[in-house]
Protein backbone atom coordinates (compact mmCIF):
# COMPACT_ATOMS: atom_id res chain seq x y z
CA UNK A 1 0.00 0.00 0.00
CA UNK A 2 1.51 3.52 -1.58
CA UNK A 3 2.20 5.82 1.48
CA UNK A 4 1.88 10.00 1.08
CA UNK A 5 3.17 11.97 3.60
CA UNK A 6 3.71 16.02 3.80
CA UNK A 7 7.79 16.36 4.45
CA UNK A 8 9.74 19.83 4.56
CA UNK A 9 13.42 20.64 3.14
CA UNK A 10 15.52 23.49 4.65
CA UNK A 11 17.80 25.20 1.92
CA UNK A 12 18.81 28.46 0.90
CA UNK A 13 16.41 30.47 -1.80
CA UNK A 14 18.09 30.36 -4.76
CA UNK A 15 18.44 26.19 -4.50
CA UNK A 16 14.55 26.69 -3.22
CA UNK A 17 13.38 28.19 -6.45
CA UNK A 18 14.86 25.81 -8.62
CA UNK A 19 13.67 22.94 -7.32
CA UNK A 20 9.82 24.57 -6.84
CA UNK A 21 10.54 25.84 -11.02
CA UNK A 22 11.77 22.24 -12.12
CA UNK A 23 9.55 20.33 -9.43
CA UNK A 24 12.83 18.54 -7.92
CA UNK A 25 16.34 18.41 -6.47
CA UNK A 26 19.60 19.09 -7.77
CA UNK A 27 22.03 19.44 -5.22
CA UNK A 28 23.99 16.98 -2.98
CA UNK A 29 22.42 16.54 0.93
CA UNK A 30 26.01 16.11 1.88
CA UNK A 31 27.38 19.93 2.75
CA UNK A 32 29.80 21.50 4.51
CA UNK A 33 29.14 25.11 5.99
CA UNK A 34 30.48 27.39 8.77
CA UNK A 35 31.63 26.62 11.88
CA UNK A 36 32.62 22.76 10.92
CA UNK A 37 29.10 22.21 11.24
CA UNK A 38 28.23 19.19 8.52
CA UNK A 39 25.22 17.70 6.89
CA UNK A 40 25.82 13.75 6.36
CA UNK A 41 24.16 11.66 3.73
CA UNK A 42 23.77 8.46 6.48
CA UNK A 43 21.27 6.44 5.12
CA UNK A 44 23.63 6.61 1.51
CA UNK A 45 22.57 9.14 -1.37
CA UNK A 46 18.68 10.27 -1.53
CA UNK A 47 16.47 13.16 -0.74
CA UNK A 48 16.58 14.23 3.17
CA UNK A 49 13.40 15.45 4.37
CA UNK A 50 11.81 16.10 8.29
CA UNK A 51 8.16 16.16 9.40
CA UNK A 52 8.61 18.99 11.15
CA UNK A 53 8.89 23.07 9.50
CA UNK A 54 10.94 24.29 11.95
CA UNK A 55 13.48 21.72 11.69
CA UNK A 56 13.99 22.53 8.09
CA UNK A 57 14.02 26.05 8.95
CA UNK A 58 17.23 25.16 11.26
CA UNK A 59 19.10 23.65 8.17
CA UNK A 60 17.67 26.46 5.91
CA UNK A 61 19.59 28.96 7.85
CA UNK A 62 22.72 26.78 7.43
CA UNK A 63 22.73 26.78 3.58
CA UNK A 64 21.33 30.60 3.40
CA UNK A 65 24.37 31.60 5.39
CA UNK A 66 27.04 29.73 3.31
CA UNK A 67 25.53 31.10 0.46
CA UNK A 68 24.56 34.63 1.28
CA UNK A 69 20.93 34.24 0.56
CA UNK A 70 17.96 33.73 2.85
CA UNK A 71 16.46 30.46 4.10
CA UNK A 72 13.67 28.78 2.59
CA UNK A 73 11.52 26.31 3.50
CA UNK A 74 10.26 23.44 1.09
CA UNK A 75 7.23 21.59 1.75
CA UNK A 76 6.77 18.43 -0.71
CA UNK A 77 4.24 15.21 -0.94
CA UNK A 78 6.44 11.98 -0.84
CA UNK A 79 5.16 8.71 -1.93
CA UNK A 80 6.92 5.59 -0.43
CA UNK A 81 5.45 1.90 -1.41
CA UNK A 82 7.97 0.08 0.60
CA UNK A 83 10.02 1.81 3.19
CA UNK A 84 12.18 0.55 5.73
CA UNK A 85 10.86 2.31 9.00
CA UNK A 86 13.63 2.98 11.94
CA UNK A 87 12.89 4.29 15.38
CA UNK A 88 14.15 4.23 18.81
CA UNK A 89 14.69 0.44 19.53
CA UNK A 90 15.78 -0.15 15.44
CA UNK A 91 17.78 2.81 14.79
CA UNK A 92 20.83 4.16 12.39
CA UNK A 93 23.43 1.85 14.16
CA UNK A 94 21.52 -1.25 14.36
CA UNK A 95 20.63 -1.03 10.30
CA UNK A 96 24.06 0.36 9.90
CA UNK A 97 25.19 -3.21 11.49
CA UNK A 98 22.97 -5.78 9.42
CA UNK A 99 23.97 -3.80 5.78
CA UNK A 100 27.82 -4.48 7.18
CA UNK A 101 27.40 -7.61 7.73
CA UNK A 102 25.33 -8.09 4.56
CA UNK A 103 28.08 -6.55 2.70
CA UNK A 104 31.46 -8.25 4.35
CA UNK A 105 29.68 -11.70 5.53
CA UNK A 106 33.57 -13.01 6.30
CA UNK A 107 33.36 -9.55 8.67
CA UNK A 108 36.64 -8.13 7.03
CA UNK A 109 36.38 -4.81 5.88
CA UNK A 110 39.17 -3.45 3.28
CA UNK A 111 41.75 -1.91 5.57
CA UNK A 112 41.67 1.45 2.98
CA UNK A 113 38.04 1.89 4.30
CA UNK A 114 39.07 1.47 7.70
CA UNK A 115 41.57 4.06 7.29
CA UNK A 116 38.55 6.86 6.26
CA UNK A 117 37.93 9.63 8.47
CA UNK A 118 34.28 12.02 8.66
CA UNK A 119 32.37 12.42 5.70
CA UNK A 120 34.52 9.50 3.67
CA UNK A 121 33.33 6.87 6.18
CA UNK A 122 29.78 8.57 6.61
CA UNK A 123 29.66 8.55 3.07
CA UNK A 124 30.86 4.98 2.65
CA UNK A 125 28.76 3.41 5.35
CA UNK A 126 26.38 5.19 3.63
CA UNK A 127 26.54 3.97 0.20
CA UNK A 128 26.22 0.30 1.66
CA UNK A 129 23.15 1.05 3.77
CA UNK A 130 21.32 2.49 0.38
CA UNK A 131 22.58 -0.67 -1.50
CA UNK A 132 21.40 -3.02 1.33
CA UNK A 133 18.03 -1.42 1.22
CA UNK A 134 17.35 -1.50 -2.13
CA UNK A 135 18.58 -4.64 -2.58
CA UNK A 136 15.90 -5.87 -0.15
CA UNK A 137 13.22 -3.72 -2.53
CA UNK A 138 12.91 -0.59 -0.14
CA UNK A 139 12.42 2.79 -1.80
CA UNK A 140 13.77 4.78 1.56
CA UNK A 141 13.34 5.15 4.87
CA UNK A 142 11.11 6.26 7.51
CA UNK A 143 12.91 6.73 10.56
CA UNK A 144 10.71 8.16 13.35
CA UNK A 145 12.48 9.88 16.11
CA UNK A 146 10.25 11.33 18.35
CA UNK A 147 6.38 12.92 18.36
CA UNK A 148 7.47 16.12 16.79
CA UNK A 149 9.85 14.96 14.58
CA UNK A 150 10.65 12.18 12.26
CA UNK A 151 13.09 11.80 9.13
CA UNK A 152 12.26 10.70 5.60
CA UNK A 153 14.43 9.53 2.74
CA UNK A 154 13.48 8.98 -0.61
CA UNK A 155 16.18 7.12 -2.96
CA UNK A 156 13.79 7.94 -5.81
CA UNK A 157 13.03 11.44 -5.69
CA UNK A 158 12.10 11.72 -9.34
CA UNK A 159 9.45 9.06 -8.56
CA UNK A 160 8.17 10.06 -5.25
CA UNK A 161 8.13 13.56 -4.59
CA UNK A 162 5.68 16.15 -5.61
CA UNK A 163 3.96 19.33 -5.12
CA UNK A 164 7.20 21.04 -4.20
CA UNK A 165 6.44 24.36 -3.25
CA UNK A 166 7.95 26.73 -0.97
CA UNK A 167 6.26 26.90 2.29
CA UNK A 168 7.81 30.31 3.85
CA UNK A 169 11.03 32.19 3.47
CA UNK A 170 13.05 34.48 5.83
CA UNK A 171 15.84 36.91 6.26
CA UNK A 172 18.91 35.33 8.58
CA UNK A 173 18.86 39.29 10.40
CA UNK A 174 14.88 38.75 11.51
CA UNK A 175 15.51 35.73 13.32
CA UNK A 176 16.91 38.23 16.02
CA UNK A 177 13.38 39.11 16.49
CA UNK A 178 10.94 36.67 15.24
CA UNK A 179 10.88 32.92 16.15
CA UNK A 180 10.41 30.51 12.69
CA UNK A 181 6.75 30.04 14.25
CA UNK A 182 6.30 33.70 13.82
CA UNK A 183 7.95 34.02 10.45
CA UNK A 184 6.21 31.18 8.87
CA UNK A 185 2.92 32.79 9.86
CA UNK A 186 3.60 36.30 8.63
CA UNK A 187 4.72 34.89 5.40
CA UNK A 188 1.80 32.65 4.84
CA UNK A 189 -0.51 35.15 6.04
CA UNK A 190 0.93 38.06 3.84
CA UNK A 191 1.97 40.19 6.47
CA UNK A 192 4.96 41.33 7.25
CA UNK A 193 6.94 38.67 5.12
CA UNK A 194 10.25 38.59 3.57
CA UNK A 195 9.63 39.13 -0.54
CA UNK A 196 11.31 37.08 -2.60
Amino acid sequence: MEEHVVAYRGICLSEAMEAVGKQHYAGAEERKFLNKIEIKAVFGCGVYLVSNYTIAAEYAYCHAEVNSDKGSVIRQTVHFRNPMRLDGCFGEKELRSLALAWKYPNGTIEKEVLEQEGMELSRWAGNIIREYLITLGYDGVVYHISDELTYYIAYNPGEQISQVELDFVYNLEDLQNYTFSDLRHQYRTGGRHTAI
